[in-house]
């Protein structure tokens, strides 16, 4: 089935053995576009803390507006799951992408961290953070991302949901994930080889209707 990550976000988290947390986000290879980690928060309300999660570990997902999230794991088995410090999406260690994750404008200049000194999760990237970036058609610029859709049997992102009123006022758009040929975290743009005509003739999305 297709789901709109929007909707997944805060999702509750449900056990075997009891409700443990909400979901935050996916972390996901841009080569590929596959989720590798769901992101969970198992804290409380003074505290955060966050695991990751195999997507194969989600048993189901149930509702369409008020998900639960369903993992065949123990409370205690999603507490001792991956903290989410130890892979992190090379985005989240850069300072502009970190105020996009915490949703608010970046004024600081970027580092000159070049792509060598980054770790081994150079490809991991963030649905909150990505899901925030500009879409670049070969002939300019043509508006913005806002999310993805998830196939939750395969766990990978088919398609970005777009606003294209940079160019077209008001129009939300299906983009194909396989049109869009890369992700600059340094310049927060997505990369698509097609002109903004092609691009905003995309299927039209419409949030409020079932996916199909």
């Amino acid at each position: 089935m297709l789901r709109n990550t929007k909707a997944l976000e805060g999702a509750r988290i449900r056990a075997i053995d009891g409700d443990i947390g909400h979901l935050e986000q996916f972390y996901f290879d841009d080569r590929n576009w596959q989720i590798n980690y769901v992101v969970m928060n198992i804290g409380n309300w003074l505290h955060d803390r966050l695991v990751l999660v195999l997507p194969e570990a989600i048993s189901s997902v149930e509702g369409d507006h008020e998900p639960i999230i369903n993992v065949a794991l123990t409370k205690e088995e999603v507490r001792r799951s991956l903290d989410a410090q130890t892979h992190r999406p090379v985005s989240l260690q850069q300072p502009h992408d970190y105020y996009l994750f915490l949703g608010l404008p970046h004024y600081l200049n970027l580092t000159d961290k070049s792509v060598s000194d980054l770790d081994s999760d150079a490809h991991l990237r963030s649905t909150r953070i990505v899901g925030r970036y500009h879409i670049m058609a070969v002939d300019g610029e043509i508006g913005h991302l806002e999310g993805f859709i998830i196939d939750d049997e395969t766990w990978t992102i088919r398609y970005a949901t777009a606003a294209t009123r940079n160019w077209l006022p008001g129009k939300k758009i299906l983009l194909a994930t396989e049109w869009i040929n890369w992700i600059s975290w340094a310049e927060a743009n997505a990369y698509v080889g097609f002109t903004r005509n092609r691009i905003g003739n995309s299927p039209e999305f419409h949030p409020e209707r079932p996916l199909t």
